[in-house]
């Protein structure tokens, strides 16, 4: 429960930076990657403890790649045809990834391949700032909810944050358009 806990509180923190494009977020996102990895082991989610890991190499470069030295890169769009792409990778993606995990004991091998890969696709979006980003988060969310009240024992303060984190999304997107647009 201790990693679980931090793992929400962390994830708090970094949602609110995140809201407002701070690069600061990145620096609570490796630290709750930490505490999700070792919440995976112990709760047999091997696709999330993988997903994990990757994050926490994400978040290391997110945070490089947001340095302000390096200049400000804007918030934009992706086009129909990475639409297209990132739909695909995430379908093929989670087919490929339910067949393995189901070789394993994970709880929920279909919700956790599924997670797993669009919060791959969420994750790079987020490093570069395109505000698609928070289209995949918002059903990640959703589906993590999910997912975190279906374990044995629910996640129940993961399950809180997934449900913040689905309205952070929604702000979150708000936010990026009023900045891709201009307004802020």
């Amino acid at each position: 429960m201790l990693f679980e806990i931090g793992a929400t509180i962390l994830g708090l923190l970094q949602g609110f930076f995140v809201l407002f494009n701070k690069r600061i977020h990145w620096i609570f996102y490796v630290l709750q990657m930490i505490c999700l990895i070792l919440f995976s082991f112990i709760n047999k989610l091997y696709g999330d403890m993988s997903n994990a890991f990757f994050y926490l190499i994400v978040g290391i470069v997110g945070f490089i790649l947001w340095d302000p030295k390096r200049g400000k890169q804007m918030i934009r769009s992706c086009s129909f045809r990475e639409r297209i792409k990132y739909t695909l990778f995430i379908l093929f993606g989670t087919v490929g990834l339910y067949f393995l995990l189901k070789q394993t004991d994970d709880y929920l091998p279909a919700m956790d391949a599924f997670t797993t890969i669009s919060s791959f696709v969420a994750t790079y979006f987020m490093v570069l700032r395109k505000i698609d980003t928070w289209f995949v988060w918002f059903v990640n969310d959703i589906c993590y909810v999910v997912q975190y009240s279906l374990l044995p024992q629910p996640a129940i303060y993961l399950l809180s944050l997934n449900i913040i984190w689905t309205g952070l999304a929604v702000l979150s997107y708000c936010q990026w358009h009023n900045i891709m647009k201009g307004k802020k």
